[in-house]
């Protein structure tokens, strides 16, 4: 089974962090949660653009908030096939 991700969604938050960790890239930031998630430990990774913060969450899609800047956003995490854009 592979991984799918969504495209980067601006303007979204994720309300709880798993773990977070600084100066990441956004693929690292997908990679770490899709190993994290192998353990049901990541859905989501919150994401800032300009800090480079990544923010592994369990939450679901109902749980994200929505945040005034478009430089932090969300990946979501499914089952399916990869694809990019």
């Amino acid at each position: 089974m592979w991984t799918s991700v969504t495209e980067f969604t601006k303007g979204k938050a994720v309300s709880t962090n798993y773990k977070t960790f600084e100066r990441f890239s956004e693929a690292r930031c997908v990679k770490k949660c899709n190993d994290e998630r192998k353990n049901d430990m990541c859905s989501v990774a919150g994401y800032n653009r300009a800090s480079r913060v990544c923010s592994l969450s369990v939450d679901s899609l109902d749980d994200l908030v929505d945040v005034a800047d478009d430089i932090a956003g969300v990946f979501v995490m499914t089952d399916g096939e990869y694809r990019t854009r």
